[in-house]
Parts: structure tokens; C-alpha cells; sequence
């Protein structure tokens, strides 16, 4: 009787153990539907005594000069928008060539606009890296948290992140097929995808979110990042097109510079209004809101190139606040604007808004006459733009139709050669890094020619097929480094006249 007694008493507790443990796993797996699977570790780590999570920022504005002025807007608009979101300013690093809100062109000196009706955004932005520091190598060492690398550059400062930490990047300049482009080199998919990589295998990150702004961003991606690494990237761009700028105002067509890029407005002013376009329902949009929402939005809101995802899609169901932060504040400072009509300027790749600016509206772009009527200045740069493309296309056509001449098998293919590869295999890169090197060295610098972004991956595609037909790369390239010499040296007057150009202009 005793031991029946006992035994019910048991059955009762594992009853009720039982009933516990279930409870708790089907709210485990609403809170993981909820806020997602590694907001929901977050939690339980913290709620354990674990570390407190950090968010680290990296904000890049890729190229330089006054033309390219929307970058540094973008940049700069991104910071401000960040710091509101509640970013400490010491996990935001940013880097850019920092020359264009003091350049002599600019009327507003110090002030830089990303949009026509906006605030100035460029007041307090701390600048860790600028000038000559913005390249791909210091990139890479900031975003290992390579620290000995970085001494004696700029702040020194690089992402210290740990496993439990979020980090997001946001890049936004010019790309080609396979790149990112710096001012003085360029970052190839091979050597990015190594470095995060490398990252995920030391556990620098619990999760990583990257916003890439450029001309075919997603050849960076494509085939190439791991769907299991915690890395999730939205570009703006598919791998074979175009981004667009946007705010762009011809007027009487002596302006010659947009305010910023479509994809990069879109997820920083739909941050910026949230609380403008859902007052009642701001504080429930951002703890709810997640990264694929937020992708959803930028996907459906940019109309000139296709938003695209890869990666870990399972980061996609975390917070977006995990990692851009969530405002206090209903209104940002820097959200005040009318939002204007836009049409679209398909003839300059650009997004042009159909307000006709005034003096009130439009700031930073008024004083015309000291700038570009007496020294026809954007004539003069519309003419050596113009003469630097047709000079690389002739180049390039040279140097490929001279290669291929002594390659049994190609000259046929040669078409096929100008076309955008449709995937990029990791093994191609040493090959397309060494081929544009050469031509670097031996006839003009191709990241300090944008134009020439548009025709480098004919060498990629060069290079798949010399090493599908079994080529011996050393051979190859001492084939290619002989022909490079050759068509350029022919042409060297015409290269030291357009330097000299490029110093001007």
C-alpha cells in the first residue's frame, strides 16, 4: 500500500516535470519565432550571467573626390541616423576619404546634404580613417580587429568584437565584377570572403550583417558566401547590373553632382521616418521589425536595380534593431524633409527628383557661376571623361584581341570574352588580380579610372577560360605581362597626358 502511495507521489512529480519541460520548450519555440534564433541565445546568456552583447558599426564611403560626393553623404546621413538609433559613438567606425564637405566646390563649406530638402548631416561625424588611409587592406585589417596593423593610422581604432557580439558593415562606392573599388586599389570577392571566413572560424561574432551599395555588389556574393556562417548580405544590386544615384538636378546642366544613392536613401530615411510615417505604431514596428523586413521594404521601395540576399538566411529573422539600433526618439533631426516626387533619368543611370530646386530648398549647389560658367569646367570634365573611356576600351580591346591571337582555341570566343560571367569561381581570382595588376603597373591606374570598371571582367573571363583549357598559369602570365608591356608602352604619351588630366580634374 505504502510503495503505491510512493509510487503515484512520483508519477505526479514526473508528471508535473514533464508538463514544466514542455511549457517551457513551447515558449522557447514562440520566442524563437518571435525575436529570432540568436536574439533568443542573446537572452538566455544574459539572463544566465553571460556577457552583455555588443553592436559594432563600420561605415565606408569607398571612392573620393567632389563627383562623388553622394557617398560621403550617404556615410555621413548613416552616422547620424546610427548615433540616434542609440550606436555608442565608440562601436561606430567610419572611413572615408573626408575631401569633399571642404572641397573648394562646395558653397556650404563644411556641410554636406543627402537629400534636397534635408539638414546638413556631415556636423559631428568622427572620421577614423581618411585620405590616403582608405584602402582595402586597411578595410580587411578594421574588420579582423587588427589592431598592430592599424597603429599609427588614423584612430587606430578596428572592430574588438567577441562571439556574442552583432557587427554591421554598410559599403557604398563603385564595383565591378567581383570588386569593391578604393581610391588607390580594389577589394576582390576571394579576399572578402576570406576574411569573413576567418572571422566565423574565430568566433568574432555571434552574427554579421553587411549593406553593400555598388555597381554589380552581388558578384561579391554569388555562389560565394556560406548560407551556414551567420553572415547575411543585402547588396544593392544583382551581380550583372547597375545602382543608381538619386537626387541628381541637372537645371540648366551646369550641375554635376547627386545628393545619393537609391538603395542607400531608402534604408537610411526609411530609419530616419519611421516615426513621421507611423507615429501610433513606431515603438511596435522596430521590436518587432526583423532583417528580412527591413530587405523587404528596400527590395520593394528601389525601383532601378534588383535589392538582393545572401548568405545565412536565418539571421534574417533577428531583430534589425540588433543591429542598426532602435531611435528614442519618434522624430530624427535629420528626418525632416517633404518628400518629393521622383522621376527617373534612365540616360545618366540616375534618379532624379522633380522638384525644381531654389535657393530655400536645394543649399548646397547654388553658386554655379564661380564654379563651372567661367572655367567650363564640367565641359572640360565631360570631355576628358569621354576621351578616358573610348582610350581604356581601345586598350583593352588591344591587349585582349593580342592575347588571345597566340591562345589556340579563343579568337572564336572572343565575344563571349566581352560578355558579364553569369558565376565567379574562387580559383579564378588570383589569375584576374594578377592580370589587372599588370596593367596597373604598366599603363594606367585602373582604381583611379572608374571607367574602367566596366570592362575588367573581360580579363576574368579570360582567365576562367585559360584555366579551364589547362594552361599553365606561369606561362599565361608571362604571355600576358609581354603583351600588356607592348600595347602599352606603345601609348605611354597618351597615358602621362591623361595623369596629368586626372590631377586637374
Amino acid at each position: 500500500m505504502l510503495s503505491n502511495n510512493l509510487f503515484k507521489k512520483k508519477s505526479v512529480w514526473i508528471y508535473c516535470l514533464l508538463s514544466v519541460l514542455c511549457v517551457l520548450v513551447i515558449f522557447s519555440i514562440v520566442k524563437v519565432i518571435i525575436v529570432g534564433p540568436s536574439e533568443f541565445i542573446n537572452e538566455c546568456l544574459e539572463l544566465f550571467g553571460g556577457d552583455t552583447k555588443q553592436n559594432w558599426v563600420f561605415l565606408v564611403a569607398g571612392s573620393k573626390g567632389w563627383d562623388n560626393y553622394r557617398h560621403q553623404a550617404d556615410v555621413s546621413h548613416a552616422y547620424q541616423t546610427l548615433l540616434n538609433n542609440g550606436i555608442p559613438v565608440d562601436r561606430i567606425i567610419v572611413m572615408m576619404t573626408d575631401d569633399v564637405a571642404f572641397d573648394s566646390k562646395n558653397p556650404y563649406h563644411g556641410e554636406l546634404f543627402n537629400h534636397p530638402n534635408g539638414s546638413d548631416v556631415y556636423q559631428g561625424v568622427q572620421v577614423d580613417y581618411k585620405g590616403e588611409e582608405v584602402r582595402s587592406e586597411h578595410f580587411l585589417n578594421i574588420l579582423n580587429g587588427n589592431k598592430a596593423a592599424m597603429i599609427n593610422l588614423g584612430s587606430g581604432r578596428v572592430i574588438e568584437s567577441k562571439h556574442r557580439d552583432n557587427i554591421f558593415v554598410y559599403f557604398v562606392g563603385h564595383g565591378t565584377t567581383g570588386i569593391l573599388a578604393f581610391p588607390e586599389n580594389y577589394l576582390y570577392a576571394d579576399e572578402l570572403n576570406n576574411a569573413l571566413q576567418s572571422m566565423y572560424s574565430n568566433r568574432k561574432f555571434s552574427s554579421m550583417l553587411l549593406y553593400i551599395d555598388s555597381c554589380r555588389a552581388g558578384s561579391l556574393f554569388d555562389g560565394i558566401l556560406s548560407e551556414y556562417n551567420s553572415i547575411f548580405a543585402v547588396t544593392a544590386a544583382g551581380p550583372r547590373e547597375s545602382s543608381w544615384s538619386t537626387y541628381c538636378n541637372e537645371g540648366d546642366g551646369k550641375l554635376d553632382v547627386c545628393l545619393g544613392d537609391e538603395f542607400s536613401c531608402t534604408w537610411i530615411e526609411d530609419q530616419a521616418n519611421l516615426g513621421k510615417l507611423y507615429p501610433l505604431q513606431v515603438n511596435e514596428l522596430v521590436e518587432k521589425r526583423t532583417v528580412l523586413n527591413h530587405f523587404n521594404y528596400i527590395r520593394n521601395t528601389v525601383k532601378l536595380s534588383n535589392v538582393m540576399p545572401y548568405g545565412d538566411f536565418s539571421i534574417g529573422q533577428n531583430k534589425l534593431s540588433s543591429y542598426i539600433g532602435k531611435s528614442p526618439e519618434v522624430f530624427s533631426k535629420y528626418s525632416h524633409y517633404n518628400n518629393n516626387a521622383l522621376s527617373f533619368n534612365t540616360r545618366n543611370d540616375t534618379l532624379k527628383s522633380s522638384v525644381n530646386f531654389s535657393k530655400n530648398t536645394y543649399k548646397p549647389y547654388q553658386i554655379k557661376e564661380q564654379y563651372n560658367g567661367k572655367n567650363n569646367t564640367m565641359k572640360q570634365r565631360t570631355l576628358y571623361n569621354s576621351i578616358m573611356r573610348k582610350m581604356m576600351y581601345k586598350v583593352f580591346n588591344k591587349i585582349l584581341q593580342n592575347v588571345i591571337k597566340q591562345l589556340p582555341g579563343f579568337v572564336e570566343h572572343i565575344d563571349e570574352l566581352k560578355e558579364l560571367p553569369s558565376n565567379l569561381p574562387l580559383n579564378v581570382f588570383p589569375c584576374y588580380r594578377q592580370t589587372l595588376d599588370y596593367i596597373t603597373t604598366n599603363c594606367f591606374s585602373l582604381p583611379k579610372n572608374i571607367y574602367s570598371l566596366n570592362e575588367v571582367h573581360i580579363f576574368f573571363n579570360l582567365c576562367t577560360r585559360v584555366i579551364d583549357s589547362k594552361w599553365k598559369s606561369e606561362e599565361f602570365y608571362v604571355l600576358f605581362e609581354q603583351v600588356v608591356h607592348n600595347v602599352c608602352s606603345k601609348n605611354s604619351s597618351t597615358f602621362s597626358n591623361s595623369l596629368k588630366m586626372i590631377n586637374i580634374y
